[in-house]
């Protein structure tokens, strides 16, 4: 079984920072595939026969790793980002665990910020279900690259850094994965250190409330207007917004919605 780190990155023309990736293993031991969305005037190149580099000038992030599911080689493929660091014993972990749960199709780990506290507040392992699925990031999900490709399981291209909506990138990936009867699974195994994000900037943007009520419409429908008054009403509670923002970020979930309705 083949493990294969698939790392999405913009404008790089060198390999620097896979020295800030693997500081417990060298990158050299690792089978990699890096999309690199860019220029043409800034093309990155590996001298490394484990690394294999696309230049892509196609934007968005679900473009990118959708290209590089499309151009993956390994039997168990990793999703990655350029600002983490993997803990020692990557590989071993990652390839143990799809050993040791031959029926899985999906296998997601668990991160750490930078004070070495969990990244979230992880669902208990055992299968996923559509709840505990919000919790994963993309840089904790391991799966196997044969049965995504035959089920067509891809990143949405509306969903994502760069795209109509900016967030909810992992969430739609993995509930496509979910509605269609993968066996998905959770281990509370460590895997990677993510720098932190201020989860209130987070739930307080305006990005939030157009991607997150786009993405309850496309899963719950209509009742996606509901959702919207919960969550302006969450946010206010959780002094992620102020009172006098309310109306504001409540048209910006309705502008979600109409956005998505037209697609």
């Amino acid at each position: 079984m083949k493990l294969e780190i698939l790392i999405s990155t913009m404008f790089r023309t060198d390999l620097l920072f896979l020295e800030k990736m693997f500081i417990h293993e060298h990158f050299s031991t690792f089978n990699i595939l890096i999309v690199n969305q860019t220029t043409e005037d800034k093309l990155l190149t590996s001298n490394y026969a484990n690394i294999r580099v696309v230049n892509s000038f196609e934007r968005g992030s679900p473009a990118s790793r959708n290209l590089a599911i499309r151009l993956a080689i390994g039997d168990v493929l990793l999703m990655s980002d350029d600002d983490i660091v993997y803990e020692k014993g990557l590989e071993e972990t990652i390839l143990g665990a799809h050993q040791e749960h031959e029926d899985a199709d999906m296998i997601s780990f668990e991160a750490i910020n930078e004070q070495g506290q969990r990244y979230t507040n992880y669902y208990p392992e055992g299968e996923h279900s559509k709840k505990s699925l919000m919790k994963i990031f993309t840089w904790v999900i391991s799966f196997k690259r044969e049965v995504y490709k035959a089920h067509e399981v891809y990143f949405n291209h509306h969903f994502g850094v760069g795209s109509t909506f900016k967030g909810a990138t992992e969430y739609v990936f993995l509930r496509n994965a979910f509605d269609i009867g993968l066996k998905m699974i959770h281990l509370n195994k460590l895997i990677v250190m993510h720098p932190n994000l201020s989860s209130g900037v987070l739930m307080g943007s305006d990005n939030a409330f157009f991607a997150k009520t786009a993405l309850r419409q496309r899963f719950i429908g209509n009742l996606s207007y509901i959702w919207l008054v919960k969550y302006v009403l969450y946010a206010w509670k959780a002094n992620d917004i102020k009172c006098n923002e309310i109306p504001y970020k409540y048209k910006m979930g309705l502008q979600g919605i109409k956005t998505y309705k037209a697609l």
